[in-house]
């Protein structure tokens, strides 16, 4: 398997995977508008082809303090289990070393125990609950892992 910076060019997996994966999917001129976005990283890991990818955006999170808000990160349905996810995490750890950033955020379904148990496993602890963050209602977990200790 290869980690690696994402293309225009991987948009259409992106999104087949995305559709995959969500009840309610990203539109695709949501995902496309991240390759036009300076502080946006794309990642994708492949085998042969795109099997999983991860969205992320350099954001101020505090007074002079920088963090990666996860925005989407998806594994398709069949390549789940098998450290797919975890080498997306570390490569955007490794991204967030050179970019002097201190944390990385993300938001999960209160409800998506499986999630929340990957997060807490790399590390992440939630730190608020966020009612109605979802379109449909739903609420969210405000997770996050500082990784300024970890440069």
């Amino acid at each position: 398997m290869q980690i690696r910076r994402g293309t225009r060019a991987d948009l259409p997996a992106i999104v087949a995977i995305e559709n995959q994966c969500f009840p309610d999917p990203w539109p695709s001129d949501l995902i496309e508008s991240y390759f036009d976005d300076r502080r946006a990283v794309i990642l994708v890991a492949e085998r042969s082809e795109p099997i999983a990818f991860l969205i992320a955006r350099n954001e101020p999170a505090r007074p002079r303090e920088r963090a990666f808000h996860i925005h989407d990160f998806a594994v398709a349905p069949s390549c789940r289990r098998q450290t797919v996810g975890s080498s997306l995490l570390s490569e955007l750890m490794g991204v967030a070393g050179t970019q002097k950033v201190a944390r990385i955020r993300l938001e999960v379904r209160v409800e998506n125990e499986a999630a929340r148990r990957f997060y807490e496993h790399h590390g992440f602890s939630v730190v608020r609950k966020a009612a109605r963050y979802y379109e449909d209602g739903g609420a969210a977990l405000r997770m996050e892992r500082h990784i300024a200790a970890d440069r």
